[in-house]
């Protein structure tokens, strides 16, 4: 017996995991038993994390390792000399500040370590600092140097007649408008498949695109998919694409003209997300001789029998 769709109507089933994460940026599933790897992975979920997130974490981290070095001073009762009048300075924060002149390399003057230990202290804190140091900037420039796309995907995909075939379509467009040169669309269809053995497995259906390919994508960009016979989505209903947990994939990339480099936009949709029978409301104009693309309208579908 071939394979065939997993089809159940009469229980939901839970949100795409890999749509949820290619649209919404977070993966929705609940991983068990899985080995935790929380410093091998640090530069990977640092790049990763939002950058309201990092620029929280960085203060948190440079006051952390200055009371962390403090403490280490502050254990040393004569190890640090001090000229002037610092009187009105506690010990402790005296030393915090020492910290905070040596990992910077401020150097003062007014205070600076006289005992063996100190010294070591400052040796150690300066090797890690620079190391330190090196990272956040690395890390910093990774971030911003990494190639960004601003395409914008339409909230929902719709499905209608085009030159007399059932056509789903997508609606995209290039929020930078500049230059995204040999641009490419790919759309997949991921459906759960039942083997002849019982076992259920998911797999990728490549769906046929009227065009696939853009030379220059620099404005709006609608890509589309005819449902012939020999599509994966032929005769089936929005009930019967939901039953099967179907989730439609769209990836775009092309080469962004000013950076010389690959840059991709994904999004995905689930049942939930189609619209059958509707069009989408025309956004591109012409307004005192220059183009405009309304994008309050973007998102914004009709029926296609309305004006």
């Amino acid at each position: 017996m071939p394979s065939e769709p997993v089809n159940d109507l009469n229980h939901p089933r839970p949100p795409g995991a890999l749509g949820s994460m290619l649209r919404r940026g977070g993966i929705n599933v609940r991983t068990i038993g899985a080995e935790r790897a929380p410093v091998r992975d640090a530069y990977y979920n640092l790049l990763h994390e939002s950058w309201g997130a990092l620029l929280l974490q960085f203060p948190l981290a440079f006051l952390g390792f200055n009371l962390l070095f403090a403490i280490l001073y502050w254990l040393d009762p004569h190890g640090m000399a001090v000229q002037g009048d610092g009187a009105d300075v506690s010990r402790f924060w005296r030393d915090f500040f020492f910290s905070v002149h040596t990992l910077a390399t401020i150097g003062y003057g007014n205070v600076y370590p006289v005992t063996m230990y100190a010294n070591v202290v400052v040796v150690i804190e300066a090797m890690v600092g620079v190391l330190g140091f090196a990272l956040t900037t690395g890390l910093a420039f990774a971030r911003f140097a990494r190639p960004t796309a601003r395409v914008l995907f339409s909230n929902v995909a719709i499905v209608r007649q085009f030159e007399g075939v059932p056509t789903l379509m997508i609606r995209s467009v290039n929020q930078r408008h500049n230059l995204i040169l040999e641009a490419s669309a790919r759309v997949s269809l991921l459906r759960e498949m039942r083997e002849a053995d019982g076992t259920v497995m998911r797999r990728f259906f490549d769906l046929d695109l009227v065009r696939n390919a853009n030379p220059v994508f620099a404005l709006s960009w609608t890509v589309m998919h005819k449902i012939t016979p020999s599509s994966p989505l032929y005769g089936l209903s929005a009930a019967e694409i939901e039953g099967q947990g179907d989730e439609i994939i769209i990836i775009i990339a092309g080469t962004d003209e000013a950076m010389a480099q690959t840059i991709y936009a994904r999004s995905a949709y689930e049942a939930a997300d189609l619209r059958w029978n509707m069009r989408f409301v025309d956004i591109l104009g012409v307004v005192d001789g220059r183009r405009t693309l309304d994008y309050r309208k973007f998102h914004d579908v009709v029926p296609v029998d309305a004006d």
